[in-house]
């Protein structure tokens, strides 16, 4: 239905008389302005690829998700064997040795204190060199499952951060296409002031020609030349409030506000084809916030899990090679070397229930992710409901704002005709045109409503809005 009427309001637009957004190009720059300060023709996907790349949040999800990828690595890391290499050297030089002799005599003096060099090194009477070494490789065997846990948590990690850069990219889509249209509205509002200058002006030459025929009064004429005046005030007004719109949307872009740029005339969004109760379905389907807290569910579910089986046994396997050499300078060489094999369990058989309360807490996390995902998805419904209904509204509007001008102009052709012949004032004149540049203001807002709610209903969908631009 709501196709229905976006077509139907597009097709009256084109026989009617399209607004002025989809007859005129924008603003071109001057001739004379340099090259480097030349507008920059930027297409609404144009935009909201600019901002994907500048804007900060979006930067942070995905650095969030290299950060939870190497999460995944960390944790599955403890599964797979570890090797450890220790190695010292120690040297060890005597201050001094003259206070102890070799007392040996006969045959045995070369068996005295002096000549044994062990001794000697023992008693700190001699230079030796310490060589040490370890290698130990470890295994975990079992872990209670607690290791395969962890990883699932840190995948499911990674899931909920892909989420939240989905969440902010359709987000500052949303953001982008707003401030976009904005400015487009703007600047289409000053189109219509300038247009109603320039009839104001002719009004103005029309109430001179008649007061030097000798018909006119001079009351039209400072009618005129005030109505020309007040044109120009809120022509100015609208100049600003469009140079202000561009700057916004720069900086939804990430970009320095006052960078020049032209924007693109046509910029539409496309319909969204489906009825309300498949959008509502579609829309709990796809919402990353709606995911995230499946998501944050399932990971609370299963840390109370890990969390439950910390008691269990851990078992491990172990194998140590060390090395140890001694050489004693100018004596002899004391090389030992061991490899040890060890079968290690660990099992927390008592932790005064330490364990069943962190699990008790992990399940109460997962009550609350539920409660948060009813809540939001209650939410969601809602603002798909809300979407809708801007749609419809914006465009009745337009085909009411559509009716209005072209009795506005049928009213302003009539009083000009009038005024021509003698049998009405230049008043009437005037107020036919602001009755008409009114309705052309209400025509563009309608129209610029009518994208801007598109593009919401995108959002709240939790769809690709780039897919969606023409």
């Amino acid at each position: 239905m709501y196709k229905q009427l976006f077509t139907l309001a597009l097709a009256s637009s084109v026989l009617l008389g399209q607004p002025a957004w989809a007859q005129d190009p924008a603003p071109s720059p001057s001739p004379a302005m340099a090259v480097s300060e030349r507008p920059y023709f930027l297409t609404l996907t144009e935009a909201i690829e600019t901002a994907f790349v500048n804007n900060h949040d979006i930067q942070l999800a995905r650095q969030r998700i290299d950060d939870a990828r190497l999460q995944i690595t960390e944790t599955g890391a403890q599964g797979l064997p570890q090797l450890s290499v220790n190695a010292s050297y120690g040297r060890q030089d005597p201050i001094s040795s003259g206070s102890l002799t070799d007392t040996g005599s006969g045959g045995g003096a070369g068996a005295g204190l002096g000549s044994n060099p062990q001794l000697a090194a023992f008693l700190g009477l001699a230079s030796v060199n310490t060589f040490q070494s370890r290698v130990t490789l470890s295994q975990t065997l079992f872990a209670g499952f607690r290791i395969v846990d962890g990883v699932r948590l840190a995948q499911i990690n990674v899931g909920m951060m892909e989420e939240g850069l989905r969440s902010a990219q359709q987000n500052v889509a949303f953001q982008v296409s707003s401030a976009y249209f904005n400015a487009l509205r703007a600047w289409e509002v000053v189109r219509i002031d300038r247009e109603t200058l320039s009839q104001a002006q002719a009004q103005v030459a029309q109430a001179e020609s008649r007061i030097k025929s000798g018909v006119g009064v001079k009351l039209d004429l400072l009618q005129a030349q005030s109505q020309v005046l007040q044109i120009q005030q809120g022509l100015s007004r609208d100049v600003n409030t469009f140079e202000k719109a561009k700057m916004n949307l720069n900086l939804v872009m990430g970009r320095e506000a006052d960078q020049p740029l032209e924007l693109n005339t046509a910029a539409q969004v496309q319909p969204y084809d489906k009825l309300e109760s498949q959008s509502l379905e579609q829309a709990i389907e796809n919402r990353a916030d709606l995911r995230q807290l499946l998501m944050q569910r399932e990971m609370q579910e299963l840390n109370a899990s890990i969390q439950g089986r910390s008691v269990w046994p851990t078992v491990t396997a172990q194998a140590v090679y060390s090395l140890q050499d001694n050489q004693v300078v100018n004596g002899n060489n004391n090389n030992i070397q061991n490899i040890n094999y060890s079968l290690n369990m660990n099992w927390p058989v008592f932790d005064g229930l330490a364990a069943s309360a962190k699990a008790q807490r992990a399940q109460q996390s997962a009550l609350q992710a539920k409660t948060n995902y009813d809540q939001l998805r209650q939410k969601a419904v809602v603002e798909v409901k809300q979407a809708y209904l801007d749609i419809r509204e914006a465009n009745e509007r337009f085909q009411l704002a559509q009716a209005g001008v072209q009795v506005a102009k049928e009213n302003l052709r009539v009083a000009e005709i009038s005024y021509r012949e003698g049998v009405s004032v230049s008043i009437n004149v005037i107020d036919a045109q602001v009755r008409l540049q009114q309705a052309r203001n209400s025509l563009i807002t309608a129209q610029f409503d009518i994208h801007t709610s598109m593009a919401k209903l995108y959002q709240v969908l939790g769809l690709d809005l780039m897919g969606s631009l023409r």
